[in-house]
């Protein structure tokens, strides 16, 4: 069984201490950033081309983590959670995954799961299986378990802010590669990532905060803590020379 220490919310730069996110507290602090939230504010959002951290309302943030907490530990654990291949469908997973037939964009079934609560319990299962993942394997069998995508400016940018378990795939130019560990820890600084853009949607509309967050992961990076409006990296895949 990996270490869960709830008072370590980054990936330790010391890899001997093993230590894995504490998921549970991302449910509690979406929970106090969306409490009393009226329609109007939960909605509230700017399209606007040099905006882009505006596009999606706080509800959408939160369909957008629930989406990621599903869809994310579905596609890659799913050989850890399920080795018999017996897989829960807490959402149609056709629709969900990227692709054709995905319905919306990166979030879940907008003619099904709607109000703050619905979005929040699916992603409480996503929650539930990382930490079944975490729970159940050992940091080395994280450790080994590896995986190559192809690379964007997005992710070579986020992944400076681990200490070890991602990086360019010296086998395969323009891929990077992750291991369990550090696309673990990816996720729940994503996640985190997305509660912060909550609260600068609400102290745009004057609401006031409920939660200190860790300043960690992806919120060290000045777009995404909001110490500028500027966009972060697209998208955009890594450049293969040729």
């Amino acid at each position: 069984m990996t270490v869960v220490d709830h008072d370590i919310v980054e990936m330790p730069d010391d890899p001997t201490v093993g230590a894995m996110p504490p998921y549970r507290r991302i449910v509690g602090w979406v929970r106090a950033e969306t409490d009393g939230l009226s329609g109007d504010q939960l909605d509230f959002d700017d399209t606007s081309p040099d905006k882009e951290w505006m596009w999606w309302s706080i509800r959408r943030q939160v369909s957008h983590m629930a989406w990621d907490a599903l869809v994310f530990t579905h596609r890659r654990c799913s050989h850890l959670l399920w080795p018999d291949g017996d897989e829960p469908e807490p959402v149609v997973w056709e629709h969900h995954h990227l692709g054709p037939n995905m319905k919306y964009d990166r979030m879940l079934d907008e003619d099904l799961y709607w109000e703050v609560p619905d979005l929040i319990a699916k992603m409480e299962i996503g929650i539930g299986w990382q930490e079944r993942v975490v729970g159940e394997n050992t940091i080395e069998q994280l450790r080994s378990d590896t995986t190559s995508i192809r690379g964007t400016e997005f992710w070579s940018y986020v992944i400076t802010t681990l200490p070890r378990g991602a990086g360019a795939d010296p086998d395969r130019p323009g891929y990077l590669r992750y291991d369990l560990e550090g696309s673990l820890w990816m996720v729940f600084y994503e996640l985190l990532t997305h509660i912060r853009t909550i609260q600068r949607l609400k102290t745009r509309q004057g609401i006031a905060l409920n939660v200190e967050l860790p300043r960690v992961g992806y919120l060290r990076l000045p777009e995404y803590w909001g110490d500028t409006d500027a966009n972060g990296p697209s998208m955009k895949r890594i450049e293969i020379n040729p």
